[in-house]
């Protein structure tokens, strides 16, 4: 359910969209990964022991040739940097390619996200084909452990699916992977008002935004504050009409409007719709713990009636919803 005012989640016109084929460009850099190429790199990770490049692709063991490896920050991109290294043991060309964005140091990052959330991408690349994590905003994970002026360091695992000129198929599975590499580069500061995150439990099942827009006013520009997010298939939306300071704020469907909406226009009936303004019946509470004008807080829980003219028919109880929002 997306709020009038606030933008449509974006298509593959952003740093993700542009790396779906089989050479894939880091917007802002000079840095270009053509499969089965091969960049300047160290001989081993800081500790010793191989290239400090790891991991199992379908089960395979990979590990990145010293010369092949890349791990610095990217230019001009908030919070950006990517790792990136080639294995040829197998006689064939495969790259694992990392992205990250938004973010300021160690931390659990989501791949699967797109620009304006904090996390990344994960690429995978053989024989001139190409795989990546798709737009469900959950499709792996990146644990930094180690983020200095010389050193990155952690672990990963992601599923890529096809990229746009795929002619193979099928979904790449990279688990066990660890790095422990040399780092150059200067990650550039993130402003108070860029990166955010969106998750949620929808009926049991988890969601986290690969896309968010917020803004601090209402439907109608008046004072308040609302954001809508958005994976591939499902969203979260929230509006606070007259809303300038913490509390807790109760779904009211009169003036002044406090709704919660859910679901991904033309989903079926497990994605689409619930809640938005259109029952009575919705119920729930937003609970807003930081305001600034760069960032928005809280928690969120309701349950909320599907929407007239949508595919859904039951009740959607959504549980453990966070938010933390930069305000473009």
């Amino acid at each position: 359910m997306v709020l009038r005012n606030v933008g449509q989640a974006r298509d593959d016109h952003t740093l993700e969209g542009h790396m779906r084929g089989t050479t894939w460009v880091v917007a802002g850099t000079a840095a270009v990964v053509a499969l089965g190429s091969c960049g300047g790199g160290d001989s081993g990770g800081p500790n010793g022991g191989g290239s400090g490049f790891t991991a199992k692709v379908d089960g395979v063991s990979w590990e990145a040739l010293p010369i092949s490896i890349a791990a610095n920050a990217i230019a001009g991109l908030p919070g950006a940097l990517l790792v990136l290294g080639t294995d040829n043991s197998t006689g064939s060309s495969r790259s694992i390619t990392i992205t990250l964005q938004n973010i300021s140091g160690p931390g659990t990052y989501a791949l699967g996200v797109g620009s304006d959330v904090i996390g990344g991408i994960g690429l995978y690349g053989e024989a001139g084909e190409g795989w990546i994590t798709e737009n469900t905003g959950m499709a792996g994970t990146v644990i930094l452990t180690t983020l200095t002026a010389d050193r990155i360091a952690g672990t990963f695992e992601y599923d890529a699916d096809p990229g746009n000129n795929n002619n193979v198929g099928g979904t790449r599975r990279v688990t066990q992977g660890r790095f422990d590499l040399p780092f150059t580069g200067t990650l550039v500061p993130v402003p108070a008002n860029v990166g955010s995150e969106v998750s949620a439990t929808f009926g049991g099942d988890p969601y986290n935004a690969w896309s968010v827009n917020g803004l601090l006013q209402d439907h109608l520009g008046g004072a308040g504050f609302q954001f809508s997010s958005s994976t591939k298939e499902h969203g979260l939306s929230v509006l606070l009409s007259g809303v300038t300071a913490p509390g807790t704020y109760t779904i009211n469907h009169m003036s002044p409007v406090r709704s919660i909406g859910a679901g991904r226009n033309g989903g079926d009936a497990d994605h689409c719709c619930w809640g938005g303004g259109g029952s009575a019946l919705d119920v729930g509470t937003i609970t807003i713990t930081s305001l600034t004008p760069g960032r928005v807080r809280g928690t969120l829980t309701a349950t909320l009636q599907p929407s007239p003219g949508t595919a859904a028919t039951t009740p959607l109880v959504i549980t453990d919803a966070e938010f933390n929002v930069g305000i473009q």
